[in-house]
């Protein structure tokens, strides 16, 4: 039995134990069901030490929340009593109890207390990016025993798995911060429970940025990401919550006195625009535009509200400034409703506010040499502001219930270009279209779709809806029925943005699909970033149990093409190849295409991307 004297959780320097849970709330993301990532870890370190059970567990201050438990029922247990918080305590990289049953300090921990009496524990702990022990990769066995040293040294490995998959679930892979959806959680959390009067929420969009990697190289961007974030974190304090929302863009909330918030942003100003020192010699300054929304507490509204309304305030700000600039969401309202009653027009069809057009990005298998088909991009066609991309006007037309006029006519669009197509003779290509979900489950949706394909004469056969992985966690019961209607009518089904949200395999489980298009996220820089190449592997692997084609989307180095090729991923979509292009292109596309002949040979990869330029 291991008798070794452990120090009681409660005995830990305050400090160390609060930066210890200020680290770990960046992986509060608690789910309802196992991560399915995770789990297979553990089914491996299971199968392979010969335990009977075995979980992820991450040890909060009066709980602890597993991830990952095989064997075992409860998302949460208690902290009081567990073997876990016993050897986060210990501060080592592992922890080991023979036989527990004979452990005064685990008498009452039910897994040992009660049948089948579970004895032998062996833990690897799991450390964050700063050091702090977050939690445990645990094994249990019904007899006592210790682990062979071979036995430690594979359970410590898996663990150092677990805890890059837990980082890219919920961290930012470059600057280590809170992602998105972390940030609205507690965002959400704080809301709810905060005894403040006030939040101010804001976002952060650096000026240049692309240009600057450009410039400088991928290293010295990164560079710069991890210098913001230092500054926003050191700005903010521990008490207020931070993050890295991808790229250039970062998110900030405060909670407290609404005076002293605000007088409190014009330091964020000074702290961001600072110079900072280039690896390679010299100094480089950086400047920002930052949208900030306030409103008072208690606030019953979503998180999501907040964020959108300071993303919404920092895309008004003019990048011409180059120096960074604060502005507040209430002067936007004004010009959002402006938005809205000219988007309504152009979708009346007013030509005085434009009208939506369908661009399409190519889709290819480059090992076959081929063109397999496109992804339909909705444009705003507008008199003033020229081509507007969807993210300007796509969530004003969700909040104003403008959406489903919005994916009808880029679906009516989209079923005219194919009839123009096919009508002069060019090959026929599947279109995918990536609706909202509120048009995918919206009544009309059956109806209105089988009245264009009957107009136009299209088969089911050449359009395929993409169904976002988040959609099918949250609402399974729904889209499953949905989802057989279109299949029914001979439309293909394409799993998008597949690794961005839950990677849920009941949900993807529960009805059939053709496609699963991975986000770009897991395809730009794979072939550098051992994570991010990690996680391709499992998605890979997914779409070879389901039997389905797997798309990359993004792609746009010559490396991350190179790198896919060596694993037998030849389908992908992105830039590297071709940006979104309008019918007229893709009908030149489809002409040239035409006119090699049925017998023609692949075309080369070279001769590939010549076909879109």
């Amino acid at each position: 039995m291991d008798t070794c004297s452990m120090p009681s959780a409660c005995s830990q320097d305050e400090a160390t134990e609060q930066c210890r849970l200020t680290e770990l709330s960046r992986y509060a993301m608690t789910q309802d069901h196992s991560d399915p990532s995770l789990d297979l870890i553990t089914n491996l370190a299971i199968q392979f030490m010969g335990a009977d059970i075995g979980g992820i567990s991450i040890v909060y201050q009066s709980q602890i929340w597993l991830p990952s438990r095989v064997g075992l029922a409860p998302l949460h247990v208690p902290r009081a009593g567990s073997l876990c918080t016993w050897a986060v305590a210990s501060g080592g990289d592992w922890f080991e109890v023979d036989d527990a049953l004979h452990d005064v300090r685990f008498k009452d921990n039910a897994l040992v207390a009660h049948e089948p009496h579970y004895r032998h524990y062996a833990a690897a702990t799991l450390k964050g990016a700063r050091g702090y022990i977050l939690g445990t990769f645990w094994m249990m066995w019904r007899a006592p025993g210790l682990c062979a040293d071979d036995k430690k040294l594979l359970l410590q490995g898996l663990a150092k798995m677990v805890m890059e998959t837990l980082e890219m679930r919920y961290c930012n892979d470059v600057t280590g911060m809170s992602n998105r959806k972390v940030f609205l959680h507690h965002l959400q959390l704080g809301l709810e429970r905060s005894e403040q009067p006030h939040v101010m929420v804001g976002y952060v969009d650096l000026i240049s940025f692309r240009q600057f990697n450009d410039m400088f190289g991928r290293d010295a961007g990164n560079e710069v990401l991890r210098v913001a974030g230092e500054r926003l974190t050191a700005w903010a304090g521990p008490s207020n919550l931070v993050a890295h929302l991808g790229g250039d863009k970062f998110a900030f909330a405060l909670f407290g006195e609404h005076q002293v918030q605000s007088d409190y942003l014009e330091r964020l100003t000074n702290d961001l625009s600072a110079p900072f020192t280039l690896a390679r010699g010299g100094t480089q300054a950086m400047h920002a535009r930052i949208g900030v929304e306030h409103h008072d507490l208690p606030y019953r509204g979503a998180a999501a509200t907040l964020l959108d309304a300071a993303d919404t305030a920092a895309s008004s700000i003019s990048s011409a400034h180059m120096r960074t600039t604060v502005k507040e969401f209430g002067a936007e309202l004004l010009a959002k409703s402006r938005l809205l009653y000219e988007l309504q027009g152009a979708l009346a069809g007013d030509i005085r506010h434009g009208a939506l057009v369908a661009h399409y990005q190519p889709q290819v298998n480059y090992a076959e040499g081929r063109l397999i088909g496109m992804e339909a991009l909705v444009r705003w066609q507008h008199p003033a502001r020229g081509l507007v991309s969807p993210g300007s006007f796509i969530a004003v037309a969700e909040s104003s219930d403008k959406i489903y006029q919005v994916d009808l006519q880029v679906l009516e669009h989209v079923c005219r270009d194919m009839r123009a197509w096919l009508d002069a003779g060019l090959p026929d290509l599947p279109v995918s279209l990536n609706f909202s979900r509120r048009s995918l489950l919206h009544p009309d949706v059956i109806g209105d779709l089988q009245r264009l394909l009957t107009l136009y004469g299209i088969p089911g056969r050449l359009l395929e809806f993409e169904v976002t992985e988040s959609l099918l966690v949250e609402t399974p019961e729904l889209l499953s029925p949905r989802v057989a209607e279109f299949r029914a009518m001979g439309i293909r089904i394409a799993i998008d943005d597949f690794g961005t949200g839950y990677s849920n395999l009941d949900a993807i489980n529960s009805f059939s699909f053709d496609r699963l298009k991975v986000d770009r996220q897991f395809v730009h820089g794979v072939a550098s970033n051992k994570r991010v190449a990690g996680l391709f592997r499992l998605i890979q692997g997914i779409a070879e149990v389901f039997d389905v084609e797997l798309v990359c989307e993004g792609l746009e180095l010559e490396e991350d093409r190179a790198w896919l090729a060596e694993r037998g991923s030849h389908c992908v979509q992105g830039w590297y190849f071709s940006p979104a292009r309008t019918p007229r292109d893709i009908a030149a596309i489809l002409a040239a295409v035409k006119a090699r002949g049925a017998d023609a040979p692949p075309l080369s990869l070279d001769e590939l991307r010549a076909l879109f330029r």
